[in-house]
């Protein structure tokens, strides 16, 4: 520019921030619980001075609205008076909402927070701010990320980054000083990071207590007491999530007359569960769920769907496989997506995966949306299929030879799928492994209409039920398991349903019910001319009366279903009828012909190689020996019941062994072995719900059982 005269010059540009110290932290939740565990992993990672040259980055992961944002402020403030250097924070997600996301837009924010111009291009900025001609995106990130390097040199920083997605927006923003800290909260584990040396803090759902006292922080102490049952159940229906439980805390502040039942029983109905999550109206946990959904690639996303339609919230990749017709290493490559997405906790050790409660409920809708009720019902019909045929093969290897109803000519077939199992012991295991998985699918069979799957299904379960007890699920599918006998007409399976019914019932001391059980089932069982079935439903009658103190009538009973046993050449029956006859004969005070009766039974069991049975009996054989005071005989009968019955893993009749071994220690004078004996006993019981756990607590107390 030429000019003749030139006066004053002004250049006008933005103002250079003085330098400073920026704390930018969010300000933490004022309803908060804290967890201890994960609170303390967090603060041994970044306590830790390693020779580095770079700084240490903690990786808060979980699900989303488990309360990583929450976690992170919160304990980001407990150490920022390390940080003089400064706090940096930005939410990612936001600025994901408003567009895609800009690490070049961080960086500026970042610089600027640091007393920078984050436009300063060294002399060649323009005077409309843009950069200069021929600079593209990638030659401003680089310079401004060596802006940022130059910035946050020799400075101790505590940075916040939350609701990461990508390893790369976090590398991007790492500023140049070893003893600085970066924290990122992520709905993924960004396996980037970790491979760079970063720490993994995984922030689970709230357990029960911690999910109460959130619920408590928000509608007040004295409320909470008030319904304890309601609230456990709340959360439980809640999964634990965080956010949903300060979604219906808000609800309920809100409304200060509404009984926190009434909140649990809306949530009870899966279906339309997460529409009861809403806030201003928006459907909060959905829409949380469906930008997770919505990253996910079209492989992992028809596998979410299917996870919503299986039959429990836990499952073993084997068996989902073998449902769907995959090979097992291809079905956990895409389940690792899902792993990584925080969708499905995995236990590699066991094989096992696990849907949290409400992304379950998310999975099933997704699942309803996308895909035809056709297809769906294919799917669950394959994956009952599944799990009955494993029950099969559980029941077989638990109880071996016994009164079984239903054929399976696929047998052979399915133990060349999967294996038979190693022992009893492993059997029952997997019982317990898979019991939520076996009782939805008797739920799901019975509202399908399935009639043969549930009883056949029930059937298998005895050999669960009876050992490990677990009475609500027992009761509950057997009440399913007669209503599907009876719509197909099918007498004898109607007869076997209600007679298993009824045994849970005696164990639980509702003799009336079971009695009308009995008395259902025994002619159903003479309209099947089942004999066999017949024998078998006189004995759990018989039982129910020896239960109740009345012996003759018990062993009126046992007679005459041993009469029907030897009739039809059934050992095992005959074995089985001894025993219970013999139990019957001691506790009516005929001790010395009762020994005689059960060292019968022991033989017959031991000549049809049934050991579970032979344990029973020498716990008999205990019994009746401590009646007549011969003590040692007693120990060493109980002492050899109780081994076998651990090996074979059946804690229930290991405690029936301790609670008659307790009684002999006192008798011998021994008060420790005693109490050790009843206190393990007590245990056993108390687990599986029986009636016998309080009349072990009233001997443990000092109180008479009944008083």
């Amino acid at each position: 520019m030429q000019a003749r005269d030139i006066g004053e010059i002004h250049f006008h540009g933005a103002a250079v921030p003085a330098a400073g110290v920026p704390g930018q932290l969010p300000a933490a939740t004022a309803v908060f619980v804290n967890r201890a565990a994960e609170r303390a992993v967090f603060h041994d990672v970044v306590g830790r001075f390693e020779e580095v040259p770079s700084p240490r980055v903690v990786v808060l992961s979980g699900i989303r609205g488990v309360g990583k944002s929450a976690a992170a402020a919160r304990w980001a403030h407990e150490i920022r008076d390390r940080f003089d250097g400064g706090q940096l924070y930005v939410d990612l997600g936001r600025q994901s909402r408003r567009g895609a996301v800009d690490v070049s837009e961080v960086l500026e924010q970042f610089i600027e927070a640091l007393g920078g111009d984050p436009h300063d291009h060294g002399g060649r900025r323009r005077a409309d701010g843009s950069p200069g001609v021929g600079a593209g995106e990638a030659a401003r990130l680089s310079r401004l990320q060596g802006e940022f390097l130059h910035r946050s040199a020799g400075r101790r920083l505590l940075i916040l980054l939350d609701d990461v997605t990508t390893a790369a927006q976090v590398t991007a923003v790492l500023p140049a000083s070893a003893e600085s800290v970066v924290v990122v909260t992520s709905h993924r584990r960004l396996e980037g990071l970790l491979r760079d040396g970063a720490e993994l803090v995984t922030l689970g759902p709230l357990d029960a207590d911690h999910g109460a006292e959130l619920i408590g922080a928000m509608v007040g102490a004295d409320r909470v007491s008030r319904e304890p049952d309601a609230v456990a159940e709340v959360v439980r229906l809640c999964g634990g999530l965080p956010i949903a439980l300060r979604v219906l805390g808000a609800q309920l502040r809100a409304r200060p007359r509404r009984r926190i039942a009434a909140v649990a029983e809306r949530l009870r109905d899966e279906r339309h569960r997460l529409d009861h999550f809403s806030m201003d109206g928006e459907r909060v946990i959905e829409a949380a769920f469906e930008v997770v959904y919505g990253d996910l690639p079209e492989d992992a996303q028809v596998l979410y769907r299917v996870l919503g339609v299986h039959p429990g919230p836990e499952f073993d990749g084997t068996l989902l496989a073998a449902a769907l017709g995959q090979p097992i290493a291809t079905l956990e490559e895409t389940l690792d997506l899902l792993v990584l997405a925080n969708l499905v906790d995995a236990d590699e050790t066991e094989g096992r995966y696990r849907l949290p409660e409400l992304v379950r409920v998310h999975a099933l809708r997704r699942a309803e949306i996308d895909d035809p009720a056709q297809d769906r019902d294919g799917l669950l019909r394959r994956m009952v299929e599944v799990y009955l045929r494993r029950a099969v093969l559980a029941d077989r290897a638990v109880l071996g030879p016994r009164l079984r109803l239903a054929d399976h000519p696929w047998l052979a077939e399915a133990a060349a799928e999967f294996g038979w199992f190693a022992d009893p012991a492993a059997a029952l295991r997997w019982f317990e492994a898979e019991r939520r998985n076996l009782l939805g699918c008797v739920r799901a069979a019975a509202r399908r209409g399935w009639d043969t799957a549930v009883w056949v299904l029930c059937e298998a379960l005895w050999a669960f039920y009876y050992n490990r007890k677990h009475y609500g699920d027992w009761i509950e599918s057997h009440e399913l398991a007669v209503e599907s006998a009876c719509r197909l007409g099918h007498t004898a399976a109607e007869a076997r349903m209600r007679s298993q019914l009824g045994r849970a019932l005696v164990e639980l001391e509702r003799y009336d019910e079971a009695h009308a059980q009995f008395d259902a089932a025994l002619p159903l069982t003479r309209a099947a001319a089942d004999r066999r079935l017949e024998a078998s439903v006189v004995e759990f009658s018989g039982r129910a009366r020896f239960e109740q103190g009345e012996y003759p009538a018990a062993i009126a009973s046992f007679e005459r279903s041993r009469a029907v046993n030897a009739e039809i050449g059934n050992a095992r029956g005959v074995a089985l009828q001894t025993h219970h006859l013999g139990r019957a004969l001691s506790r009516s005070g005929r001790q010395d012909e009762a020994v005689d009766v059960l060292t019968e039974a022991l033989a017959g069991f031991a000549a049809v190689g049934d050991e579970r049975n032979q344990a029973r009996v020498l716990i008999s054989l205990g019994e009746t020996h401590r009646d007549l005071g011969r003590y040692p005989q007693a120990e060493r009968a109980l002492t050899e019941a109780s081994s076998i019955m651990r090996r074979r893993d059946i804690p229930f009749q290991v405690a029936l062994a301790q609670e008659l071994l307790a009684d002999v220690a006192r008798r011998a004078g021994d008060e420790t072995g005693w109490r050790a004996y009843l206190e393990a006993a007590f245990a056993t019981f108390a687990e599986a719900g029986s009636p016998r756990a309080e009349h072990v607590w009233r001997l443990l107390h000092g109180e008479q059982p009944g008083s």
